[in-house]
């Protein structure tokens, strides 16, 4: 049979255009039509089923035709009919879908839901906070394997109550009957796959290449991890190199002082506002980012080494109720890791995120800027810069 562009529709395919609703199609014929045709027309079944579909997808032949390319969707039960109580539109859907009894067709759910919007989602963030309790209960029964670090099952609790409470609250707001056990199920999945065990830290730690957050998306820290979950004793850098490292984020911090104090000034010249802290903290999380480059200048490893904010690493602070977040990472082949945290204000869970990044072997430095005291930590270099920001901030106020 032939399939050319240039035979009709009529012609290669009688057995669809025996379907073709002719009322319906205006001054197009299958005689005129070709299979491939990009041109939505009106079909009709011998069960008198009746629908809108492109030519060259009727001519198809995906699975569900069972190799009958004019099968109907709705004779051979693919698609049903299903007719939206509150909006009235009746379309095509599948089985599952129907039997979920969505009030509204696609389009008329999405114009709903930009009209009601904000109530809703005030209304769904109160249903999630009521819900904490019973997320809360709902989780204690699920397993969770012994051998699991006491961090990655903190983790993994943190992410499924709140994926719990969406979902409760999505039931009672939205009427989503069924969400609550779809999401217990996944987390459930979850937990029973969480790594990893020590026995799995061991063997990613001692692999060519490997380390053990590689399990989590994450290659770093490997021996941070050994040391947590062995007991394996803290590696620790030199003091005369990590007193190196520290005076370049210094440099670096000084030459950033007098450029912030002259643009601080310039700007209240101009009628501007002082700084706030989270300016002071973006601009020098912004410094540390850039000293990969002065750690690593003319370097043949330059092009390999990596700067990340925000890097998770496998430490529950004290009152935290997840993983710590480290502000600045440098990453660098073949080198220890150099670790930077950004405060305000005195703030015990970077003391211990700190000591973590010294007891795996990086280059712990505290910048510290603001108010209160400093807190001394072995082996963490401490950059107290409160006096340069005090002066930035002054800059320009005639004080």
């Amino acid at each position: 049979m032939a399939r050319s562009l240039g035979v009709s529709l009529a012609e290669a395919y009688p057995q669809v255009a025996a379907m073709w609703l002719q009322e319906r199609n205006g001054g197009l014929t299958p005689q005129k039509a070709t299979p491939k045709m990009q041109v939505a027309v009106w079909w009709r079944c011998a069960a008198g089923h009746e629908w809108e579909e492109n030519i060259s997808t009727r001519t198809a032949l995906p699975k569900w035709k069972n190799g009958d390319v004019a099968a109907c969707r709705e004779c051979v039960g693919y698609r049903v009919s299903y007719t939206y109580p509150t909006c009235g539109h009746t379309a095509m859907v599948t089985p599952e879908a129907a039997a979920k009894k969505h009030p509204r067709c696609w389009k008329c759910q999405q114009q709903w839901w930009r009209e009601n919007e904000p109530r809703m989602k005030a209304e769904l963030s109160a249903a999630a906070k009521a819900a904490a309790g019973r997320a809360a209960e709902l989780l204690d029964a699920v397993p969770v394997p012994k051998d699991v670090p006491a961090p990655l099952a903190t983790e993994w609790r943190w992410w499924a109550a709140k994926h719990l409470q969406g979902a409760i609250a999505a039931e009672e707001v939205m009427g989503k009957q069924g969400r609550r056990e779809q999401v217990l199920a996944q987390v459930t999945r979850a937990a029973a796959t969480l790594l990893p065990s020590k026995e799995a830290a061991g063997r990613a730690a001692a692999g060519e290449g490997q380390g053990v957050l590689r399990l989590l998306d994450q290659a770093h820290w490997a021996e941070g991890w050994l040391h947590h979950l062995t007991g394996r004793r803290p590696r620790r850098v030199q003091a005369e190199h990590l007193e190196l490292v520290a005076w370049q984020l210094g440099d670096l911090l000084a030459t950033w002082s007098q450029e912030a104090a002259e643009d601080v000034a310039e700007d209240r010249a101009e009628g501007g506002r002082p700084p706030t802290t989270a300016d002071f903290t973006r601009s020098l999380t912004r410094v540390a980012l850039s000293m990969k480059e002065e750690l690593l200048e003319d370097s043949v490893l330059a092009p390999y080494a990596r700067a990340y904010r925000e890097l998770r690493l496998p430490v529950v602070p004290d009152g935290k109720g997840r993983y710590g977040r480290l502000d600045v990472v440098i990453w660098m082949p073949g080198l220890p890791d150099v670790v930077v945290e950004i405060d305000s204000a005195p703030n015990a869970a970077s003391a211990q995120k700190l000591a973590f990044a010294r007891d795996a072997g990086a280059y712990p430095l505290w910048v510290r800027f603001g108010s209160g005291g400093i807190e001394k930590i072995d082996d963490v270099m401490v950059l107290d810069i409160r006096d340069a920001v005090r002066g930035v901030c002054e800059a320009g106020s005639g004080g």
